[in-house]
């Protein structure tokens, strides 16, 4: 499989990256850089082909999203575009601020041989969500999961080609933060999947510096939360009906008996 693994990142030569190309090159994998978006200080351009849903943003999240949502965005977005555009089978995308467990390559090794349905693979999440147990890796020491609900976080995932495009075509309109858009897989029909336990893992506990809430944010139009209600039950209804649809993939379902991962802010 023509794998290509890259880490996202805003600071290159930063001794976090240093030490995950070195990790990621011990197992025998070289990982390409990619300069990640900057919204730190305005709010980044949009290049052809992406959109800003705002009015979209602000009837599912009563807010509008924040530059720095928006530079993370665009940063996955746009390597996924790369990778697709160079012709690659597969991508293993990475944030610069994880770990890697000591069979990170072994388990990848399975994941990208893995059926076509499989299109997103996330390596790791900050929820902890009922999923269906799929199928064993590395002997038993790990499981293919299909969780019913988002596990939360873009630090590590995996996307085969059919998972690239469908992420392409539905993600270039930008509506809510990036991690959110894979929690709502049904909206573009990607079929998501996570390993248990995780590959990787958090550097640090810091929290994050990307605000994801509508707390002290301005006010949007009353107008908004008047209709905010009647999203959200179409969403919810939407979201039932792929699952019955798709219940023999999702279920039986349970949470996991065990700590699935290292990473402190990890939370059920």
């Amino acid at each position: 499989m023509n794998t290509s693994y890259w880490i996202i990142t805003l600071k290159p030569e930063s001794e976090n990256v240093q030490e995950l190309q070195q990790a990621l090159k011990s197992q025998g994998l070289e990982a390409n850089l990619f300069q990640a978006v900057d919204g730190r200080s305005a709010m980044p351009a949009l290049e052809p082909g992406e959109k800003l849903a705002k009015h979209r943003t602000r009837l599912r999240h009563l807010c509008d999203l924040t530059p720095p949502e928006v530079g993370c965005y665009l940063s996955h977005l746009r390597l996924i575009k790369k990778a697709w555009n160079e012709g690659f089978e597969s991508v293993c995308i990475l944030e610069d601020d994880v770990k890697l467990e000591p069979d990170f390559a072994r388990i990848m090794g399975e994941i990208t041989t893995l059926p076509s349905e499989v299109e997103m693979v996330r390596l790791m999440g900050l929820k902890i969500r009922k999923r269906k147990v799929v199928q064993p890796l590395g002997d038993g020491s790990h499981q293919l999961v299909r969780p019913e609900r988002g596990w939360l976080g873009t630090q590590a995932y995996y996307l085969n080609r059919t998972g690239m495009e469908k992420v392409l075509k539905h993600a270039s309109t930008i509506k809510e933060p990036i991690d959110k858009m894979y929690d709502h897989f049904w909206e573009g029909g990607l079929r998501l999947f996570g390993v248990e336990p995780h590959l990787v893992y958090e550097a640090n506990a810091a929290p994050s510096s990307i605000a994801k809430s509508n707390r002290q944010r301005a006010k949007v139009s009353r107008i908004y939360y008047l209709l905010h209600p009647i999203v959200k039950a179409v969403f919810s209804i939407n979201r039932h009906a792929h699952l019955l649809r798709n219940k023999n993939g999702f279920y039986p379902t349970a949470k996991p008996p065990y700590r699935v991962g290292k990473s402190s802010r990890l939370r059920h």
